[in-house]
């Protein structure tokens, strides 16, 4: 017996998905292939232990003609004999405590395979110079700065070290963890009510500055360049694959068969992306366990893992960026085998991909190149400098969300395309197709966008968000006034003017693509009621959170909350509420949930366009502050779940806008409620009182919109 599909019947209660029967079948014939096992284990096998030797050859021939050699900056020459007095102590207990014999008479500087320290004295006539700019600079690798007390004892130390340099940071740590030995000694004579080699503890503080020009103080680090070969070579794991399953089965005679089945060209797709991306994937894994082999073998870990060496948790995040890099680099790779008529045209088209794929990756290595907003933004770039930054233990949780978010918009707006591609006429049976097919505008309306087009949305809106939202606060000397309008104009482009571009752009009908919709009179008086009840609690929900954090997010702002307060009343409520509000629900409840309405349930639609609203309001200028995200997705579930109900969006706008007036009107009045005992700094929570009464007006406000009975959804082929 056998289902509908074919295949022998599951066991009762359950059925595998046909895309996964589809995808296990497509794997199964694509791991048959002796290419596919070359790639995936004979390089890797071959590869790195060859590259491993040649290193370790290098290194060594590197090692013996030269020791490393630390240049450290003292302020003046009365600091060098205490500085040697306390190394040579500090060398000779870290020694000891690693079993190592050190005569300092003969290695004054430590065992033969210490690095060298050499001191110098910045040129001032006063006899001493500005440590920290030579530090900066590039002329000495660290600076050490003494702290003395009014009887003229050392009772500290200040280790100045430039950031983006290896050696500047090995140099900090190797002269660290000289004087923090000093600091162990002394605790453990103490508790011993022994003499310890020095009279008291010393207070160690460490100071990173940033280099000035392009002084990043090393060449290119091997660290740097792990991340590269690992995706480069997860890029190889996906082209054969891709080619064979698509532009292959064309040249064979398979795929024409393939696609008359009954299984709708999405699935059969989908199928195949999953298999190019567990191809991928495994080649990934294959290079990086055969790299950490080899790097153990010939005592490279090191050097190749970056500072803090191999770990199970350097691992796991290496492999999960391959697994985004995969799942979105598979996707473009499809694009152009599925619109290939050959195995040979497929080749001609991944060449220039991947030489132009190179460009991008090698700029990365470049030393003193750091992440900004472009960086993050751009494919592959930014997938180079977050893999060189988790090598570097350095990761920057704003520019790590702005990768990851953007790759996998960039993977499904790739896929969406690759299906507009896959199986059509013009492909299959050689019509006159091309690549302008996929931009072209459809010819029947439809009545929501699909899942494809809300990717392309975001992918558009994500990015251009991230470098426009912080352009009113970069652009300091023009008046507040001025920078509201900005941030007016970029809420209403992004917002409002884009999903309109796309509504009309793809032949989709105004009223259900977008909600407009006009609701029942009761909606809108439920809608305000909501608008007017629902604050107290986001109030409340930011205040239970970090007060370390909302201290920082209140600094944050503090420069201009001054501006602000002098700005009307009316023009801030039309700048901060009523635009807001109107343009975000334009996209997140019009456009993003109706369309994720009509090809999936309710509830979880309206969580996906609130998880996404609350996501979208935690950049906050080049910073992620979390804290928003609790009230801003609980503003979201409300908002979502009215516009479910009431099946148009003028009662959320109406909903968003009383609320965030509101917010703006108790900022406005500080004063006048501290003098009720409001925000003052015993009581800053809200009386009981008003939480109880806000809340009976919420539950019968909601208790009317669930009674209205939803809008049907016109569902989407």
């Amino acid at each position: 017996m056998s289902d509908e599909s074919g295949t022998p019947d599951s066991p009762r209660g359950w059925t595998s998905p046909r895309w996964w029967r589809l995808t296990v079948k497509e794997l199964r014939e694509i791991l048959r292939d002796r290419r596919t096992i070359i790639t995936l284990v004979a390089m890797p096998l071959l590869i790195y232990p060859l590259l491993g030797v040649t290193l370790q050859k290098l290194i060594l021939a590197q090692v013996t003609r030269t020791r490393i050699e630390y240049r450290v900056a003292l302020p003046s020459q009365h600091e060098e004999p205490m500085f040697r007095k306390l190394f040579s102590l500090g060398n000779q207990l870290v020694s000891k405590r690693e079993g190592r014999t050190v005569d300092m008479q003969q290695h004054p500087q430590g065992t033969i395979d210490d690095p060298i320290i050499e001191l110098m004295i910045p040129d001032q006539e006063d006899g001493g110079g500005d440590v920290g700019k030579a530090v900066a600079e590039g002329e000495a690798d660290i600076a050490v700065l003494f702290g003395t007390h009014p009887d003229n004892r050392i009772v500290g130390m200040e280790i100045v070290y430039r950031s983006g340099s290896p050696v500047s940071r090995d140099a900090r740590r190797f002269i660290e963890d000289r004087f923090r030995a000093l600091n162990e000694d002394f605790a453990r004579h103490t508790l011993a009510e022994e003499t310890p080699a020095i009279p008291l503890p010393y207070d160690i503080r460490v100071e990173s500055l940033t280099p000035v020009g392009n002084q990043s103080g090393t060449p290119l680090s091997l660290a740097t360049l792990v991340p590269l070969i690992l995706i480069l070579m997860t890029v190889t794991g996906a082209v054969y694959p891709a080619i064979d399953l698509t532009a292959g089965e064309r040249e064979r005679g398979t795929l024409e068969a393939l696609v008359s089945s009954p299984v709708p060209r999405h699935e059969l797709l989908f199928a195949k992306y999953v298999a190019v991306v567990t191809v991928a994937v495994m080649t990934a894994v294959a290079n990086l366990v055969s790299m950490i082999v080899t790097a153990y073998a010939s005592g490279l870990e090191g050097l190749l893992f970056g500072a803090g060496g191999l770990s199970v948790r350097l691992v796991v995040l290496t492999l999960s960026l391959l697994f985004v890099f995969a799942s979105f680099f598979s996707a473009v790779i499809l694009i152009l085998t599925s619109f290939a008529r050959s195995f040979k045209e497929a080749q001609a088209y991944l060449i220039p991909l991947m030489l132009v794929s190179l460009a991008p990756g090698i700029i990365c290595l470049l030393p003193g190149i750091e992440f900004n907003t472009w960086l993050a933004v751009m494919p592959l770039a930014n997938i180079v400098l977050l893999a060189r930054d988790v090598f570097d233990n350095r990761v920057i949780p704003i520019w790590a969300l702005a990768t990851l978010l953007s790759t996998a918009l960039y993977a499904a707006v790739a896929l969406s395309a690759a299906a507009r591609i896959f199986g059509t006429d013009a492909v299959l049976y050689g019509g006159d197709g091309s690549w302008s097919d996929m931009l072209r505008r459809p010819e029947v309306p439809r009545p929501q966008a699909t899942l494809g087009q809300a990717m392309f949305a975001l992918a558009i809106l994500f990015p251009t968000f991230l470098i426009l939202g912080g352009t009113a606060s970069r652009l300091a000397h023009l008046s507040i006034e001025s920078r509201l309008a900005i941030n007016m104009a970029i809420t209403i482009l992004l917002f409002a003017v884009l999903p309109l571009v796309l509504t009309r752009y793809f032949a989709i009908a105004w009223n259900s693509g977008l909600s407009l919709r006009m609701a029942s009179p009761l909606s809108f008086i439920a809608a305000a009621v909501l608008g007017l009840s629902l604050w107290p609690f986001a109030y409340e929900l930011v205040l239970v959170q970090s007060p370390d954090r909302l201290t920082e997010f209140v600094k944050l702002f503090e420069s201009i909350k001054a501006q602000i307060d002098a700005v009307p009343l009316a023009w801030k409520l039309i700048a901060l509420a009523l635009v807001p509000a109107a343009c975000e629900e334009l996209f997140f409840r019009g456009f993003l949930q109706t369309t994720f309405r009509a090809n999936m349930a309710g509830p979880l639609a309206v969580i996906l366009s609130s998880t996404l609203f609350g996501l979208f309001h935690v950049v906050v200028r080049d910073a992620l502050f979390f804290e928003r995200f609790a009230p801003t997705c609980f503003l979201g579930l409300i908002l979502g779940i009215v516009c479910l109900k009431t099946g148009s969006v003028w009662p959320g706008i109406m909903l968003h806008c009383i609320h965030n007036g509101l917010l703006l009107t108790v900022s406005n009045y500080t004063e006048q409620l501290k003098a009720w005992g409001i925000g003052s700094g015993e009581q800053e929570h809200l009386p009981a009182s008003w939480l109880i009464g806000a809340g009976v007006l919420a539950m019968g406000a909601m208790a009317v919109l669930v009674m209205q009975r939803p809008r049907p959804v016109v569902q989407t082929s």
